[in-house]
């Protein structure tokens, strides 16, 4: 490992510094930890260095010129607005230091890769009666109509929702080997004579390079931009539809991956909002109201807060999170986790009409409609629920005891 001091060219004040600390990783793939280094600025803290570990040695100009040009672009812009919390449960934080280890030693979380992890009972169970409690909500209070999407998307659908040039350290692409004998052969041929000392990653990658081309989908990153496309260029026959669905989504989440924190592929339950701008106003926040009740129900320590995406490389990445946060578009769910953090584990989202307007969909009096959604990270959800109530069921509000309990009886029945 190697350890170098990287100076900032311009100080960053410390109410940015989570917003730094969030893209670091996306900077290079051979940072393998990183600090961020402070300083007095007169009465004021500044970040004025990153100290990264890289795991071979590293061009210290280039790191220093992207790293400044990360806190140039995409840092330094950002303006301040006031935090607004808008909602906190009235359980007090309890957490079980040691949760996510136990789940290895048990066998109940099974690791399959880098981000990915495999999962067994009684963890899986939790995970489906949480998803049964989210939809029959949604169900029960908008009438959601239940969809099931692939895990593929067309890349052209993320391009058209703004989502390729917002996010793009998070794609994940499906590539192919070009369709001809020639490049299966120069395919196998390069992986195979390979030395063998060679990592077989760094063969594959070579030979993908000489013989594969981009399928035009890309992994799914989220459900709703399944919803989307299918309204497009369509009229809604009603003020207000809604959509609810469950998928396999996938993001890149590069070394911030941690326990079932931060999942490279994880799953996602999603309920979408299509309609006027009030209907939606209305949809989103009728539903906060019923997640709220639902985490008081689950027994759960958590709050509500606006928030912002991880907008990325973009000319104007500051100015959509600062609108964001101020038009209070996203607020996410902070459940607490053991070592003083959170994960947001549920997000509330309007869009106003930008896509509406990208997908030309139209309410049924031929205005653009607006959109919304609410999106359930399911893994999140039980890893928080699990850490603040335990592995073993019996220690669980009866309802989920009984109800996972249950499950696990019929599947050992079959």
């Amino acid at each position: 490992m190697h350890q170098y001091t990287v100076p900032l060219s311009q100080k960053v004040p410390l109410r940015l510094a989570g917003e730094l600390s969030k893209r670091v990783f996306f900077v290079s793939e051979d940072i393998e930890s990183f600090e961020l280094v402070e300083e007095k600025e007169g009465e004021t803290a500044v970040v004025c260095a990153v100290r990264v570990t890289t795991r071979a040695p590293s061009d210290t100009v280039q790191m220093r010129s992207m790293l400044n040009q990360l806190v140039s672009d995409d840092i330094l812009p950002q303006r301040s607005v006031m935090e607004h919390r808008i909602w906190q449960s009235s359980h007090p934080v309890t957490t079980h230091d040691d949760t996510f280890d136990r789940m290895l030693d048990q066998g109940i979380a099974i690791p399959s890769g880098e981000g990915q992890l495999g999962f067994g009972d009684p963890f899986t169970g939790l995970v489906a009666h949480l998803d049964e409690v989210f939809r029959a909500a949604a169900q029960r209070s908008f009438g959601a109509l239940e969809h099931r999407y692939p895990s593929l998307i067309p890349t052209g659908v993320l391009a058209r929702s703004g989502y390729l040039t917002s996010f793009p350290q998070f794609l994940m692409f499906a590539g192919r080997l070009h369709g001809e004998l020639d490049s299966y052969k120069g395919f196998v041929k390069q992986v195979s004579d390979r030395d063998s000392a060679e990592d077989t990653d760094a063969a594959v990658s070579r030979a993908l390079a000489d013989h594969s081309t981009h399928s035009g989908y890309t992994l799914s990153p989220a459900v709703c931009y399944h919803v989307y496309e299918q309204h497009a260029g369509k009229s809604l026959d009603a003020d207000l539809v809604s959509v609810t669905a469950r998928g396999t989504c996938f993001r890149h989440e590069s070394r911030y991956h941690r326990s079932l924190e931060r999942l490279w592929e994880f799953t996602m339950r999603e309920v979408v909002f299509i309609g006027s701008e009030n209907r939606v106003a209305e949809a989103r926040n009728s539903f906060m109201q019923d997640v709220f009740a639902i985490v008081e129900e689950l027994g759960l320590a958590g709050h509500v807060e606006t928030a912002s995406d991880p907008f990325f490389c973009d000319a104007k990445t500051a100015e959509k999170i600062w609108t964001q946060r101020l038009m209070q578009l996203k607020y996410e769910l902070l459940l607490p986790v053991p070592g003083g953090r959170s994960v947001a584990a549920v997000s509330f989202n309007t869009h106003g009409s930008s896509l509406g307007e990208a997908f030309s969909i139209r309410t049924p009096d031929r205005e653009i409609a607006h959109t919304g959604c609410v999106a359930f990270g399911l893994e999140r959800f039980a890893y928080a629920f699990v850490c603040q109530h335990g592995l073993d069921p019996a220690g669980w509000p009866d309802a989920v005891s009984r109800s996972v309990q249950s499950s696990g009886a019929t599947e050992a029945s079959r």
